[in-house]
C-alpha cells in the first residue's frame, strides 16, 4: 500500500553512474561539493536515488559525513526545500553533524547561516536543514513534522527503541508524500546489542513495507580512516586473540548485529499465549499504571483466581503524550470495562497522584512498591518461563515487543539498559506483584465416571457438603440464641 502511495509520478530511474556523471559535471557549480573520488562508497550513496535507504556502519566509517552531504547535495538542487537531520536528542544531533556543516561550509564557500540556538542552517537558495531530537514528545514531532519535507534523517537508528514504525510510517512519511518522488527518507547507525530494533529489521531485510536500499560499510571504506582502524584492531586482537569472539567486537568493529541473549530480562518469544481466561471461579482483576509523557504512559491488567496457580496479563498498551486528565479518564474506562479491585501506579510524581486521588475521582489509587525491583524482575521472568504468567492473545502486543528487547544493563543484571523502552513491562510489574495465584487452592480433578474412584469423589463430595450445612446451621442457631 504504501509503496504505490509513493510510486505516484515517477520518472524512469536514473542509473547510478548517470548520476554520478552529473555530480561530477556539477562540481564547478557554487554550492555543489566534488565528489571525493578516494571515497568510492560515499559517492555510491550520495548519486543513489532511492527514496528510501539505510546505512549501516560501524563508528568513524564517514556515515554522518555522508548523510550531511546529501542535505546539502538535496537543498542546493532543490530551491526552498525542508530538510530534517534527527537523532536520539538534539544536543546529540548537534555533535554529529553541526560542525560538519560548517566545516564543508567554510571550505567550499556555501554561504550557508547558522541559527545556533534553534539548530537551523539556512541556504542561499530558501532551503533549511533543521536538527532535532526524537526524545521530544509526539505533540512536538508532529508539529516540526507538519510541514513538505524534501529529506529527513535519523541518525543513532540502532540505538532507537521507541515506536519507530508509528514515527516513521505515520508520521514523516506523509510529509515525504507532496514532493515524491524527490522527498527523501534514511536511517543510518551502527549495529548495537540491543535485540530486534526496527533499524536491526530494516538492514535484514526484514522491515519490507516500503523499500529500503541498505548500504553496508565499515572504516575500512573509509580512506581517512581505514590505517588508524586497521591498527586499532591489529592492537587488540594482538593484545587478547580472543576478543574477535566478543559480541561487543563483533558489533562495533565487524558491523555484525550480535546480541547477547543472556541479558533479556524477558524473552518474550518463550511467552505462553492464550485465547481466553480459563474458566476458574471468579477473577480478580488489578491494574497497573506507569507514568510519562514524551515516554509512554503504561497500563496493564494482570487478573487472577484464588481457585488456580496462574495469572494472566488480559490488556497491555501504552500512548505518550497523556496528561493527569488523560490518564485519569483512561483508568475509569478500564473501570468500566474490568471489574478492577485494585490500581496500582507509578508513585513518581506524587503531586500528579495527589491530583488524581483529590481532583480526578481516583481516591483508591495505591503508589506502586519499587524496592528489590530487580529481583521481582527475575521471579516474573521465572512465572513466565514456566507458563504461570501467560498472555492474552492479541492484547499485549506492545508488551511482547517490550520484552523482545528489554534486557539488562549489564551481565550483574541489577539494573535495566536505560537505552531500552519499559513502560508496559513496569506496569505488568506494577500489578503482578500484587496478584495471589502463587498461593491458590486448585480444586481436585473429577475423575472418570466409569472408575471406582469416581464413587469416592462423590462420598467426598457429600461429606463436605453434609458438613457445611452442619456448620451453617450451628452458626445460624448461635446467632438465633444471641439475639434473645
Amino acid at each position: 500500500m504504501l509503496n504505490s502511495f509513493f510510486a505516484f509520478n515517477f520518472e524512469p530511474p536514473l542509473s547510478t553512474e548517470m548520476v554520478l556523471e552529473e555530480l561530477i559535471n556539477r562540481k564547478g557549480r557554487s554550492g555543489v561539493i566534488p565528489l571525493d573520488p578516494d571515497f568510492e562508497i560515499q559517492n555510491r550513496v550520495r548519486a543513489d536515488r532511492s527514496q528510501f535507504k539505510a546505512l549501516k556502519c560501524t563508528r568513524r566509517s564517514g556515515k554522518s559525513t555522508t548523510e550531511v552531504l546529501d542535505h546539502i547535495d538535496k537543498c542546493t538542487e532543490f530551491p526552498n526545500s525542508r530538510t530534517l537531520y534527527m537523532a536520539l536528542t538534539l544536543d546529540s544531533a548537534s555533535e554529529i553533524c553541526w560542525d560538519i556543516f560548517k566545516d564543508y561550509n567554510e571550505k567550499h564557500n556555501l554561504n550557508l547561516r547558522f541559527n545556533e540556538s534553534k539548530k537551523i542552517i539556512h541556504y542561499p537558495n530558501g532551503s533549511r536543514t533543521r536538527l532535532f531530537g526524537l526524545d521530544s514528545n509526539e505533540k512536538q514531532i508532529t508539529r516540526v513534522l507538519g510541514q513538505k519535507l524534501r529529506k529527513v534523517s535519523i541518525d543513532e537508528a540502532g540505538s532507537l527503541t521507541r515506536n519507530m514504525r508509528k514515527i516513521i510510517y505515520q508520521m514523516i512519511l506523509p510529509t515525504l508524500a507532496d514532493l515524491s518522488p524527490n522527498s527523501w527518507l534514511t536511517l543510518l547507525g551502527t549495529c548495537e546489542n540491543i535485540p530486534n530494533t526496527f533499524f536491526q529489521e530494516v538492514t535484514e531485510g526484514k522491515e519490507t513495507t516500503i523499500p529500503w536500499k541498505v548500504y553496508e560499510w565499515t572504516a575500512y571504506d573509509n580512506p581517512y580512516m581505514k590505517t588508524q582502524w586497521a591498527k586499532l584492531i591489529d592492537d587488540m586482537k594482538a593484545s587478547n586473540p580472543a576478543v574477535i569472539e566478543a559480541s561487543w567486537f563483533k558489533t562495533h568493529y565487524l558491523n555484525m548485529w550480535v546480541t547477547d541473549d543472556n541479558l533479556l530480562i524477558i524473552p518474550a518469544s518463550r511467552a505462553t499465549i492464550v485465547e481466553a481466561l480459563p474458566p476458574y471461579g471468579e477473577w480478580v482483576h488489578i491494574l497497573g499504571v506507569d507514568l510519562g509523557f514524551n515516554d509512554e504512559s503504561a497500563f496493564s491488567i494482570v487478573s487472577y483466581s484464588f481457585t488456580h496457580k496462574k495469572a494472566y496479563v488480559s490488556l497491555s498498551f501504552g500512548e505518550s503524550g497523556m496528561d493527569f486528565t488523560d490518564v485519569s479518564e483512561t483508568i475509569k474506562r478500564l473501570k468500566k470495562d474490568f471489574a478492577i479491585s485494585r490500581i496500582v501506579i507509578d508513585g513518581a510524581n506524587k503531586q500528579g497522584i495527589e491530583e488524581m486521588k483529590k481532583r480526578l475521582g481516583l481516591p483508591e489509587l495505591e503508589v506502586a512498591e519499587k524496592q528489590g525491583k530487580a529481583v521481582y524482575l527475575k521471579l516474573m521472568r521465572d512465572d513466565v518461563l514456566t507458563g504461570k504468567l501467560c498472555l492474552l492473545n492479541g492484547k499485549c502486543d506492545g508488551l511482547i515487543s517490550e520484552w523482545s528487547k528489554l534486557q539488562w544493563k549489564d551481565e550483574k543484571k541489577l539494573q535495566e539498559d536505560p537505552r531500552c523502552a519499559n513502560h508496559e513491562n513496569d506496569s505488568v510489574l506494577y500489578s503482578w506483584r500484587e496478584t495471589f495465584a502463587f498461593a491458590a487452592t486448585e480444586p481436585d480433578p473429577i475423575p472418570d465416571p466409569t472408575k471406582p474412584e469416581y464413587n469416592q469423589y462423590l462420598e467426598k463430595l457429600y461429606a463436605e457438603e453434609t458438613q457445611d450445612n452442619q456448620e451453617e446451621f450451628a452458626y445460624g442457631t448461635s446467632e438465633t440464641y444471641s439475639d434473645w
